[in-house]
């Protein structure tokens, strides 16, 4: 399947370098239907996302996967070598994890081994969308913590599928740099939603 158009951004962090590939959103007007609130528009790579994370549709993946390998291999200008992928920690417990299930395919199409367990969220938490941006950091370094997936001197791309703030990759970064001892951090994410 073919990648879909994109427009990467640099996202700056506590990481060595950072690209989210697209807005997730485009437009979202109340329509006064209680039953659907909101006609909401997303770009190409926003709706292929919405639809593996909250529609399970399955058939969305490759052509996500694609769109991120394409990036990798011919986008991102001056990416080092990495050694292995972690994939953030998905803030809601579900039956499939997409974030998961998109890292395990791209790291094989690179391959490249997954870290799962190189951070572990201990504790739930709520959406971090739904929380004040004051509060998440001392939530975060409660909840987000080293896992057992060894990083030690590895470079490492740690991916996600969606970013508001950055808050939940910055404390992510901050564990495998510190108590992780991995040599680098890169970050890229799929979509960001504001």
């Amino acid at each position: 399947m073919a990648p879909v158009t994109c427009n990467p951004t640099k996202i700056s962090g506590p990481w060595q370098s950072g690209y989210v590939l697209d807005r997730h959103t485009i437009s979202s007007t109340p329509t006064g239907d209680p039953y659907n609130p909101f006609d909401t528009k997303r770009t190409e790579l926003g709706e292929l996302v919405y639809q593996l994370k909250y529609g399970g549709k399955m058939e969305a993946l490759p052509i996500i996967v694609d769109t991120a390998e394409e990036f990798i291999r011919n986008g991102w200008q001056g990416l080092p070598g990495i050694d292995c992928i972690v994939p953030a920690p998905p803030s809601v417990s579900r039956k499939m994890q997409p974030v998961v299930a998109l890292a395990r395919e791209l790291a094989a199409r690179l391959g490249l081994q997954t870290c799962e367990d190189a951070v572990v969220k201990v504790k739930r938490t709520e959406q971090m969308k739904n929380v004040t941006k004051t509060d998440r950091p001392a939530i975060l370094e409660e909840a987000i913590q080293l896992g057992t997936g060894a990083v030690k001197n590895k470079r490492v791309l740690l991916f996600d599928d969606l970013v508001e703030s950055g808050s939940t990759l910055s404390r992510v970064t901050e564990v495998l740099l510190g108590e992780g001892g991995a040599s680098a951090v890169h970050v890229l994410v799929l979509t960001r939603t504001k």
